[in-house]
Order: structure tokens, then C-alpha cells, then sequence
């Protein structure tokens, strides 16, 4: 690791300083995105300002701005920046279309400007929590949030869990592609592309997704549906501690949720009771750093930022609460693990994510 900076009054003002230039630039990002700009640039080909907001329903001015902006930024290329203001045309370029607008790209990037800003949002409701201990409601972060949270994971599931990812781990791979058909409940499944990626993957099996979020139960059903598995994967607001699902499932997944959860030993508890005989949890989250350490990497500090305005608060919600926040270490898992009453915890390097880490639990 490098050696930390010289700590400086310069050195921190311009740290902050370009810092704020990311800022407003990922906010930028943001209004782009959920405006239809970047879209619109690309279906309709290099546009002025007048032409851009005529394509995407904007006013003219803001889309000059904006328009502006981007180019500032080099995000966004001009033609002629001597011509008048609604007579410069931008492009956007070929390279930045696919992490700018493909949500299956691994380059998509438009999801963490969405979460950004959805955490901005909620900044008085967080103010309020840190001096009195409470915390933000999850739907208190609204659709941004919903969305951003699938949209980042859904990727490496799409590209990769089924046809990558869950063939590497043997035990899982045999019981997914041998008969009875295999049964898998998908815990805390926000909007269902981990479900979505196992039915597409192993035709026979079924998916069942739980989770408590209405939201995020509409979107997970409506790309169920679109990706044609409608027949196979249910996504129902239910606790994963339902009685009625005790011993019926060979394998039950959890994608990037343990440490989101107020009491995560008893949802593991619960995911423990599910599993029929023979049966195996898989859980991914956060590919953290053994230790603490200070200054940390890059990862571990993106980590840190969601877990103060994100994940702790939302975890801080219900009491008693773990408390976990976004940087679970391996220890912490394991000792979630044995305290919900799995006899074995195996901490998975391959198959290998950049930000994930598997967990493989059996009873």
C-alpha cells in the first residue's frame, strides 16, 4: 500500500475540492440517466441543445447546460466550441454508451450515481439518526435506491452466476442439475436477478424469492417475466422465517444482504430451517479486508461510505439490531454462521468476484 500523504491543510482542501468536482459530476451522471440523455444521444445521434431537449421532453436552456457541462467534463465531445451556444452539436462518445446505458454491461456505472444521489436525499432523516441512535427506513431512500441496489449486482448475475459462478462449486452445481428437480429459495431477493439467473441456468429447477419489500417484489416479478421464467421463479413479500417453507428447499441463497439486516443470525437461522436434508446456503457479500486497516484501499473506502449512509442506518431500524454495516469481515460472518447453527462455514476464493466474497454453509 502506498504510504499516506503528508497531512496538510493544502493537501485536505484539495482533496475536498477535487472531490466536489466528482460530485457534481456524478450528480450530473444522474440527470443524464434518469432524464434520458445519454439515451436519447445515442438513438438520435449528435444533437444540439434545442434538438436534445425536443428528443428527451427538457427544457431547452437546462438541456444546454447540461450539454455544457458534459463537454466541460469530457464526457461529452463538441463539434465547434466557437459556435454559437444552440448551434454546438455533442456526441457522446462510442466508448462510455455501454457504461452509461447497458444495465447488463459489467462497465455499468449509472447505478451508483442513482445511489448517491438517493442517500443525498435522505440526509436530514440521517442527520437525526446519528444524533439519536435511530435509523432511515429502507423506503425511505425510494425508487433510486431499489433500483441502483439490483442494478449493482445484476451484472456478474446475469453474466456469470449461472453459467460461471455456481458450476464452479461442485456440491451446488450436482444438486442444481440432478433430478428430483432441485428446489432454491432466494432470500432477501430485492429485484430478483439472482432467482432470474438460476431458472435461466438450470432449466428444471424452481425459485422461490423472499423478501419484505413491496417494491422491490413488483420489479423482481415484472423481469421475471421478461426474461422469460415467469413459470418457474414466484416472488413473494414473505419472511423468510415462514413456517410453511421449513425443509423444502436444497439450496437457499442470499446476494449481498447479511449485513443490510437487523437481526442476521435469525434470518440465517431461518435459511438453516428451510434446507432439506443434504442441503447447502450460499451467501455472497462484501470481499472486505481481513482486518481494519487506516488508510485503506479504495474498495474499503466505498465500503465505509455506504455503510454511514446506507446500510447501518437502515440496519439501525428495528431493535435489537446487529449493527453490522457494509464492512462485514470474514469473522463476523463466520460467527453469524455458527450462532444460526450451520455446523460448517467455508469461505469460497473461487469462483472470485472483485467486490464479492461466497460463503458456503452447510447444517
Amino acid at each position: 500500500m502506498d504510504p499516506p500523504p503528508q497531512a496538510t491543510a493544502d493537501a485536505l482542501v484539495e482533496r475536498i475540492f477535487e472531490a466536489s468536482l466528482g460530485m457534481f459530476e456524478v450528480m450530473a451522471v444522474y440527470l443524464g440517466d434518469r432524464l434520458g440523455l445519454y439515451g436519447a444521444l445515442r438513438d438520435g445521434g449528435p444533437a444540439t441543445a434545442p434538438e436534445l431537449a425536443t428528443r428527451a421532453g427538457i427544457d431547452a436552456r437546462y438541456a444546454r447546460e447540461w450539454l455544457e457541462q458534459q463537454a466541460a467534463t469530457g464526457i461529452l465531445e463538441v463539434d465547434d466550441v466557437a459556435a454559437a451556444p444552440d448551434e454546438r452539436r455533442y456526441l457522446l462518445p462510442e466508448a462510455y454508451v455501454e457504461p452509461l446505458l447497458n444495465a447488463d454491461s459489467p462497465y455499468s456505472i449509472a447505478p451508483l450515481a442513482r445511489s448517491l444521489v438517493a442517500s443525498a436525499k435522505v440526509m436530514p432523516q440521517l442527520l437525526e439518526a446519528y444524533r439519536t441512535g435511530g435509523g432511515v427506513e429502507w423506503s425511505d431512500y425510494g425508487t433510486d435506491m431499489i433500483e441502483s441496489q439490483g442494478d449493482f449486482n445484476r451484472p456478474w448475475l446475469v453474466n456469470s452466476f449461472g453459467s460461471e459462478i455456481l458450476p464452479a462449486i461442485t456440491a451446488i452445481h450436482e444438486r442444481l442439475g440432478a433430478g428430483p428437480p432441485a428446489r432454491v429459495a432466494d432470500v432477501a431477493c430485492g429485484v430478483g436477478w439472482a432467482a432470474i439467473a438460476i431458472a435461466k441456468a438450470y432449466p428444471d429447477v424452481t425459485v422461490d424469492g423472499f423478501d419484505l419489500d413491496e417494491a422491490s417484489i413488483t420489479l423482481a416479478r415484472k423481469n421475471a417475466q421478461k426474461a422469460g421464467v415467469g413459470d418457474r421463479v414466484t416472488f413473494e413479500r414473505r419472511d423468510a422465517a415462514d413456517p410453511a417453507a421449513v425443509g423444502q428447499y436444497d439450496l437457499a441463497v442470499i446476494i449481498e444482504a447479511i449485513h443490510d439486516l437487523s437481526r442476521p443470525v435469525e434470518v440465517l437461522s431461518a435459511m438453516r430451517r428451510m434446507l432439506r436434508p443434504g442441503g447447502i446456503a450460499l451467501v455472497a457479500d462484501e470481499k472486505t479486508e481481513d482486518t481494519f486497516t487506516a488508510p485503506a484501499g479504495e474498495i474499503e473506502r466505498l465500503y465505509y461510505g455506504f455503510s454511514l449512509f446506507t446500510c447501518l442506518p437502515a440496519a439501525m431500524t428495528e431493535r435489537p439490531t446487529a449493527a453490522t454495516g457494509t464492512v462485514i469481515r470474514e469473522g463476523t460472518m463466520r460467527r453469524y454462521a455458527s450462532e444460526a447453527g450451520f455446523s460448517g462455514t467455508e469461505r469460497l476464493d473461487q469462483p472470485e468476484l472483485e467486490m464479492l466474497r461466497f460463503y458456503q454453509l452447510t447444517p
